[in-house]
């Protein structure tokens, strides 16, 4: 019999906020959402609510996550829909009158012969043109409404995920991977940059804005924290939360306050004030997945009518439209799961676990690898209950041996303390790159 702590909910549910990366204050005083959806890739859309938190429009038709919405002049909607790898603009009567997979006479193909891949950020500029992070190309471009590339910037940039024009015609530039923020002149020449390709100064800046003081305002996602700049290089303000929060994007508000897409921390949106005060906060998250009173499954002897072990959840939102849970159907006693991945990103076969804080638990499990690339491993990652991981990056997170390349089975074990905060944990077996990895026999008991 299975025992469920807690329960959990209907995926895909329309309005319903899993992983807002952009944010943007409206004229009419509504606030402009783009959320990722849920952990297995379901519910991506586009909200606008009002200042009660009312939702009173939303595009969801076909988004896989989308990472960005910026409403146009015109009243439409200009939609970077990342893992479809496209552009698309929409009316209030959900309309798509732009489609960037139409460019090249209906291939998707830019001027120059590539295809946006990963796009993360879109802005209009003023004369009807868009500037886009093509995150995957490492790159931002200016691309008219037809295709064709009027400018680009790909000087040495490493995922970058936004990219802002400037009232002086340069583009602030978040070189994410690179962990700087530059700003670019249409020479292609950095005029200014903030950070040394060191985690201590930034780790995976998400967004900047320049301020009207000259300041800038960087997203420093993975230190948890939102950081003011002067043009020196000065740290003159920072707003950081009591949990750990890799927040998104930040944008400025009217009134000198600030929208803060919250994602890894507690599935929020929030305004929050020179003082730090925490001024206006949207959420209606509810976790999709349920969480067992004790791992359940874990011999993956039970398998649902999707293919998927019963109890488990195949996570692809952050593998980018890539993976697969694959079988081995040549173990015995009988067959075992694993995971396929092909590209950037990770893909993760995980479950809630209901835990106790300050107990030890030994986890254990036997693994195998074919040809991965990056890493496979067996990893937990504890919550809050806000539903909040306790870690800035997977890097950090409790687990076992690390695998590359080809291995037969090995004997994975390693023992966790439970963080004081936590509420419950999530196992996971993952993998990144590329590759494939299974997984059997895995236990996790108290000591």
């Amino acid at each position: 019999m299975v025992q469920i702590v807690g329960p959990g909910c209907e995926r895909g549910v329309c309005g319903r906020v899993e992983m807002p990366l952009s944010v943007e204050r409206l004229p009419n005083g509504n606030t402009l959402i783009a959320d990722a959806g849920d952990e297995a890739g379901f519910g991506s859309e586009i909200v606008e609510v009002d200042p009660i938190g009312n939702v009173v429009w939303n595009y969801n038709e076909g988004l896989k996550f989308a990472h960005s919405a910026r409403r146009l002049r015109n009243g439409n909607t200009l939609i970077t829909d990342t893992t479809n790898n496209r552009l698309i603009e929409v009316t209030p009567e959900k309309k798509i009158v732009m489609n960037s997979d139409e460019w090249g006479n209906g291939t998707g193909i830019l001027s120059d012969g590539s295809h946006l891949h990963y796009p993360n950020e879109a802005f209009e500029l003023e004369d009807g043109t868009f500037l886009v992070t093509d995150r995957n190309n490492d790159r931002c471009i200016q691309v008219d409404r037809k295709g064709h590339i009027l400018w680009s910037f790909d000087k040495e940039l490493h995922h970058p995920h936004n990219a802002n024009p400037l009232p002086n015609g340069h583009i602030l530039v978040s070189d994410s991977d690179g962990n700087r923020i530059l700003e670019v002149n249409r020479k292609k020449e950095i005029v200014w940059s903030y950070g040394d390709g060191s985690k201590e100064t930034l780790w995976w800046p998400r967004g900047a804005l320049r301020m009207r003081n000259g300041n800038t305002v960087i997203t420093d996602s993975k230190n948890h924290r939102i950081i003011e700049v002067t043009s020196e290089g000065k740290m003159v303000w920072k707003f950081q939360t009591d949990h750990v929060d890799k927040f998104y994007i930040t944008s400025a508000t009217e009134q000198g306050t600030f929208l803060i897409a919250s994602t890894d921390g507690h599935h929020q949106v929030i305004e929050v004030d020179r003082a730090g005060n925490i001024v206006w906060l949207f959420r209606n998250y509810r976790r999709p997945a349920p969480i067992y009173a004790r791992l359940t499954n874990g011999f993956f002897k039970e398998v649902g009518e999707d293919g998927i072990p019963r109890h488990w959840v195949l996570a692809t939102r952050l593998s980018e439209g890539g993976g697969r849970l694959i079988w081995d159907y040549e173990n015995k006693p009988y067959p075992c799961p694993g995971l396929d991945y092909d590209r950037p990103g990770g893909l993760f076969l995980q479950q809630n676990i209901a835990v106790k804080a300050g107990e030890t638990y030994r986890v254990g499990a036997e693994i195998k690898t074919i040809e991965v690339q990056g890493v496979a491993c067996l990893h937990i990652d504890f919550y809050d209950a806000l539903g909040g991981s306790l870690y800035r990056d997977i890097t950090e997170m409790p687990s076992g041996e690390y695998f590359t390349g080809t291995n037969d089975w090995s004997h994975d074990l390693f023992e966790v303390k439970v963080p004081r905060q936590a509420t419950f944990a999530q196992i996971r077996l993952a993998i990144n790159h590329s590759g494939k990895v299974f997984i059997r026999n895995l236990m996790m008991n108290p000591i």
